[in-house]
């Protein structure tokens, strides 16, 4: 515990600097929210941007109250912590190290065989060399890589009802800002459906009775993991109306993480 103390002591200006970098960049983060917010037309916008402003301005005084907590720490808590201690070995008073005694090895004199001529020296068998069995490689499996699923392409036949973001196939999460146009002769509404996996039943999501074109058509919220469990892929669809009820869709693949 000492030690990390201490660490943190000495990387304090560090420290201070990375708590008001973050400190500033939320602050403004959350300046520019309440901006968005006070020029938002719908009500959504509002919330949503109401919403990013207090989690900037929450986050920003945690990066205030770590700066505190390191300046307290160092300041009051430090000074108070026993010095590091470094144990150095030392001799015994009067006490020598002794040399260690190397025996000299004493050199023994080999006798000297003398061979008697008419005896034949007796011949020693050289060992038979068994041959060790080949061990037989085990073949390595490889495992078969498991199939991604094919994203479903796009359905948007009109350029008067077209999706720009999100892309089709992409992966989205939270509250999804949905840009495009919805902008059809006879102009009556347009509305947000979407279509589970494995179901062909599409579900109302939310109408818009203005126009839009190559702007925000709207949010969809997708935070509630309990309604849009992750996976795929969601059909997406966009639908515009007309004053005689004729409809104009533009339908994309979605994931959500």
């Amino acid at each position: 515990m000492n030690v990390v103390l201490q660490w943190l002591t000495q990387r304090a200006l560090l420290l201070y600097l990375v708590c008001l970098l973050g400190a500033v960049g939320y602050a403004a983060t959350a300046l520019a929210a309440r901006r968005k917010r006070e020029i938002a037309q719908f009500s959504l916008e509002k919330e949503i941007a109401q919403q990013q402003g207090r989690r900037a301005w929450a986050v920003a005084g945690l990066f205030l109250a770590l700066g505190g907590v390191i300046f307290l720490t160092g300041r009051y808590i430090v000074p108070t912590l026993p010095a590091l201690e470094t144990e150095t070995a030392t001799l015994e008073a009067g006490l020598t190290p002794q040399p260690t005694t190397t025996a000299t090895p004493t050199i023994t004199p080999s006798p000297t065989i003398t061979v008697e001529v008419g005896i034949t020296p007796e011949t020693t068998p050289s060992p038979m060399l068994v041959e060790s069995p080949t061990e037989t490689p085990t073949p390595t499996v490889t495992p078969t890589p498991t199939p991604l699923p094919t994203a479903e392409p796009p359905s948007c036949p009109s350029p008067d009802v077209q999706i720009i973001a999100p892309a089709a196939a992409a992966t989205v999460s939270g509250i999804v800002e949905v840009r495009g146009t919805a902008k059809i002769n006879s102009f009556g509404y347009y509305k947000f459906e979407v279509q589970f996996p494995g179901s062909d039943t599409p579900n109302f999501i939310q109408q818009f009775d203005t126009p839009v074109e190559n702007g925000i058509l709207g949010y969809w919220d997708i935070s509630n993991q309990e309604i849009y469990p992750p996976g795929g892929p969601y059909r997406f669809r966009l639908v515009a109306v007309d004053v005689y009820g004729n409809t104009t869709n533009c339908i994309i693949p979605l994931y959500i993480r």
